[in-house]
């Protein structure tokens, strides 16, 4: 398998856009992935994971500067793939002040009606900080996560989507909230397993070719997310094969998110081979 490497050509305005750093985001973590950087069991380490370890901080590198100039709609996107490349790279968690004050310039432009920036990316942006330790949470994150879960809730108990917004939105919104805990929205009646079958029920697509490189991704996104119980594990797998394997055709999906899907699909493969 060749090596893929982030191109970093100067561009009309000097700068490498978002969605070239993001896809070779996903790359390099599917090379972390075969090669062993997300294995904590004491294995000695590879040359192969030392390279992945070295390409992953000068991606943190870049990022940092792009967030720097960023529009505030694009920095969600960039600190999850800082977050996850700088785990890999540094094998340390990275600084926490140096997250919050962007994730602070993310909600401000948010509070004063940003339209670029959508819900989904501020909810995923403090959701696993709120969620996990919710007695520490600063109370600004807190007060948009309780805002945002309790409305997408009441939305999708009334209409099971979110019929106001896009499609995509509507997947990532999805996929967020089916990791959720939703009991104390619920009847005596009502089980979450049951609601949130309905949910997947009435978004699920048969026909994957229908969908946009774009929905797809936020789509497989979706499917990811649903519980046990909503979908099996072997049921979940092979729809998550078939997503992947339309994804990883897509001409118009970057060369290092194609490559990376295809990883995945081999992978997930020879997973259940065993």
């Amino acid at each position: 398998m060749r090596t893929l490497t982030l191109n970093t050509e100067p561009k009309a305005n000097n700068v490498i856009d978002v969605r070239s750093i993001t896809a070779y985001s996903h790359y390099l973590m599917m090379k972390a992935q075969l090669a062993g950087n997300l294995r904590f069991d004491g294995h000695k380490v590879s040359e192969e994971e030392l390279e992945v370890a070295r390409q992953c901080c000068e991606l943190c590198d870049k990022i940092s500067r792009r967030l720097g100039i960023c529009k505030e709609a694009e920095i969600p996107d960039l600190l999850e793939c800082y977050d996850i490349a700088y785990r890999v790279g540094h094998r340390r968690l990275p600084d926490s002040k140096f997250i919050d004050t962007y994730k602070r310039r993310v909600l401000k432009a948010w509070k004063t009606d940003d339209r670029d920036i959508e819900e989904s990316s501020i909810f995923s942006m403090i959701a696993s900080e709120v969620a996990y330790n919710p007695g520490k949470a600063d109370p600004e994150y807190l007060k948009a996560y309780l805002s945002l879960k309790n409305k997408w809730v009441e939305t999708l108990l009334k209409h099971n989507r979110f019929s106001d917004v896009t499609t995509n939105e509507n997947y990532r919104r999805l996929a967020l909230i089916m990791r959720e805990n939703i009991d104390g929205y619920l009847t005596e009646d009502e089980y979450s397993e049951d609601v949130k079958r309905g949910w997947y029920d009435y978004n699920r697509v048969e026909d994957l070719s229908t969908l946009s490189s774009t929905l797809l991704r936020s789509y497989r996104n979706f499917v990811n997310s649903l519980p046990s119980v909503v979908i099996d594990h072997d049921e979940k797998q092979a729809l998550d094969n078939r997503i992947l394997g339309e994804l990883s055709t897509r001409p118009d999906l970057a060369l290092h998110d194609r490559q990376a899907f295809r990883m995945t699909l081999e992978f997930n493969r020879e997973m259940a081979m065993g």
